[in-house]
């Protein structure tokens, strides 16, 4: 019998790991979540993050419960996602529109900034450095289409389309 490790992660560590390989088993819905849903999502990671819609506000002691992300490392050493596919692939999709958004950006800050969010989005090598060509989630359930139109977003508009 598998051994239950439950384990509380902020989502830097969740993604920025470079063990995490998520896979979405076939067994799985694919990506139902409208416009409704994500917009709920960011509203609630928004109001978090800027208490009163200011960013000096923010207390980095509070904890943001996002929900359970279930998975189980499988014989490949992929951790399959179980349950939270939805939130977690929401997640990697704002990522992806951030990465996008501090690309375009030239200070140290958001340089750095876009490097972290990249570890985060996709897999990386020994030295650290992400491989925009494989990403740290996949799905048996997403078309080739699906994946192709990720790996292309440039805008959040793009991501909006992306549901349509």
């Amino acid at each position: 019998m598998s051994k239950l490790n439950v384990d509380q992660k902020n989502i830097g560590t969740l993604f920025g790991d470079k063990k995490s390989d998520f896979i979405i088993p076939d067994y799985q819905r694919p990506y139902a979540w409208s416009e409704e849903e994500c917009q709920t999502l960011w509203e609630d990671l928004f109001a978090f993050a800027f208490p009163n819609n200011e960013y000096k506000d923010f207390n980095n002691e509070e904890e943001y419960y996002l929900g359970p992300i279930v998975t189980f490392k499988n014989n490949k050493n992929k951790l399959e996602v179980i349950d939270g596919q939805q939130r977690l692939t929401t997640l990697m999709l704002l990522l992806r529109a951030f990465y996008v958004k501090f690309n375009s950006m030239k200070t140290e800050e958001s340089l750095k900034t876009k490097e972290f969010i990249a570890k985060c989005i996709w897999k990386t090598d020994e030295f650290g450095t992400a491989n925009l060509e494989e990403l740290k989630i996949d799905s048996e359930v997403a078309t080739d289409n699906d994946k192709e139109e990720f790996l292309n977003i440039n805008t959040i508009m793009d991501i909006l389309r992306i549901k349509e």
